[in-house]
């Protein structure tokens, strides 16, 4: 059974197959609701329910689906349940970049501190593979289940991705990846995904990482350079210690390469001798810029961190809501039962 969706205010219209996720279905046709864990965790896929009815399969509840309105729902966990319309301003009429999966050949992984990979994979060039700065791909493991991680180099039309990886402990992939992958290994690739990228606007930037939060920022300061410049900005990037800040280099010759632009290192428990800041990397950013009201802020990372700098900056700092662009990154991922079956 396959069911009619219908996205405002673009007025485009798709096929949902029953048991597949309002997000999944757009995203196969090339439209893209804004979204970023794809766990029903981080929120970014809130929507506007305008008619229909929606569910979510079993087990599948998105954490937090009570606090919704009661005419909001999940993207990436919904389910239609009749035809259905929703209300997401940024999708385009048009459908754009589309999602691609393949295998994606190890080119080399390279140790940059105590816990973190950079892995440098090829796509073949015929899959198409295309995305923008800020996006992410899914690494599909042999039980269907997947990681995200985001891309951290320039666009490009070669295949060529770049994943900044930190092993978790009892993880089921990152550990593999900074303990025994190598290169030529194969691994099964889907992307791109997401919604998170710098916005056409003016307004001042506030770049603001934690740990591999990194990796998204990276690929705006690769290929975005001149506007972040134009526009100026400041990067926030936090850690424990100073070693966590694994690109600190590159970061700061960035900052300094481009009038106008800072970095600010943060670290919450630094070593003897460090005479930088210190503390929560979100704070520093209010402490140092305590109205925010006519600024961006592009916040990546853990995404505890990212809720409260939206609380705050939001309530707290004027920063109008709709300012505020995430990428929380999740490190927990169950396989996707409920995709699967459809």
């Amino acid at each position: 059974m396959k069911y009619r969706i219908r996205i405002e205010p673009a007025g485009v219209e798709i096929e949902c197959d029953a048991g597949q996720s309002l997000l999944d279905a757009a995203l196969a046709q090339g439209y893209f609701p804004h979204h970023s864990c794809r766990r029903g965790e981080c929120g970014a896929c809130r929507v506007q329910l305008l008619s229909g009815e929606v569910g979510y399969a079993p087990g599948r509840r998105p954490d937090g689906a009570a606090a919704l309105a009661a005419d909001e729902c999940l993207s990436c966990q919904a389910v239609p349940r009749s035809d259905v319309a929703i209300r997401a301003p940024e999708v385009l009429a048009e459908p754009g970049r589309r999602v691609v999966q393949a295998s994606a050949r190890v080119l080399e992984v390279e140790r940059v501190c105590h816990d973190v990979a950079v892995v440098r994979l090829q796509l073949p060039a015929s899959a198409g593979f295309q995305f923008k700065a800020g996006q992410y791909a899914d690494v599909i493991l042999r039980d269907g289940s997947r990681r995200s991680y985001s891309m951290a180099n320039p666009p490009n039309a070669d295949g060529l991705i770049e994943w900044h990886v930190r092993a978790m402990p009892g993880g089921r992939f990152s550990p593999h990846v900074y303990e025994r992958l190598k290169p030529r290994d194969l691994l099964r690739v889907e992307g791109p995904f997401g919604a998170f990228g710098l916005a056409e606007s003016e307004a001042p930037v506030v770049l603001l990482a934690s740990g591999t939060g990194f990796a998204p920022i990276a690929a705006m300061l690769r290929s975005q350079a001149d506007a972040l410049a134009r526009r100026g900005a400041v990067l926030y990037w936090g850690g424990r210690r100073l070693e966590d800040l694994y690109a600190r280099e590159e970061a700061e010759h960035w900052a300094q390469r481009h009038p106008g632009c800072r970095f600010v290192p943060v670290l919450s428990d630094p070593a003897p001798g460090w005479h930088g800041r210190t503390g929560f990397v979100h704070e520093a950013v209010v402490a140092d810029i305590p109205d925010l009201a006519g600024h961006e802020v592009y916040a990546c990372g853990n995404p505890l961190m990212v809720d409260a700098a939206r609380t705050v900056y939001c309530q707290d700092h004027g920063l109008p809501p709709a300012r505020f662009h995430s990428d929380a990154f999740v490190t927990r991922c169950e396989p996707r039962e409920a995709a699967q079956a459809a």
